[in-house]
């Protein structure tokens, strides 16, 4: 039975990494509050995704990555995995040229199977964007990874006029009653 259980896991293991032997172009459309996206590259060797995404209005998206590296990485493993937030241009698709043209926003972020947990953020005006991920898949069966992605709204000029009218208002009734 326990020799039965192994076979069934090698040929489930094996079938994942033959799921996206190619670069994949996921379209959440518009960013929700969290977006989640996996990647399965197999079974060896480089790779590139895109997580294309709309934002409206301004706001501050938060991610992470994390290689889900399977058999102390034999089966599954991902080097050199990093990501990066793109501006995609006036058409709104990856790959523009000229005045349509793609261009980086952020640094490249790391992951592996030992890191990830490291939350980065990006300020973003209304557009359109993508996550690129590249990395190497490793194991025998290639790589897995996910990207998480949180969004939050910059609170507009006018919330921040009214948090400092409110404070000052606290401030003058207090300073009435110490002076009372």
């Amino acid at each position: 039975m326990l020799k039965f259980a192994k076979s069934a896991l090698a040929v489930a293991v094996l079938g994942l990494g033959s799921v996206a032997a190619q670069a994949a172009t996921t379209d959440w459309n518009v960013h929700g509050a969290l977006q989640f996206g996996v990647g399965f590259q197999g079974p060896v060797g480089a790779f590139t995704d895109y997580f294309l995404f709309e934002i409206n209005p301004a706001s501050t998206v938060s991610s992470t990555a994390v290689a889900n590296n399977l058999g102390d990485g034999v089966v599954l493993n991902i080097l050199n995995g990093k990501y990066s937030v793109w501006d995609a241009g006036t058409d709104g698709v990856v790959g523009g040229v000229g005045a349509a043209a793609d261009t980086q926003i952020s640094a490249d972020f790391l992951f592996n199977g030992l890191s990830g947990n490291v939350t980065n953020s990006v300020s973003l005006t209304a557009g359109n964007y993508f996550y690129k991920v590249t990395g190497n898949a490793a194991g025998i069966s290639g790589g897995a990874y996910t990207l998480t992605s949180t969004l939050q709204p910059i609170p507009e000029p006018t919330t921040y006029a009214l948090l400092l009218a409110g404070l000052g208002v606290v401030g003058f009734v207090a300073r009435r009653r110490n002076a009372a």
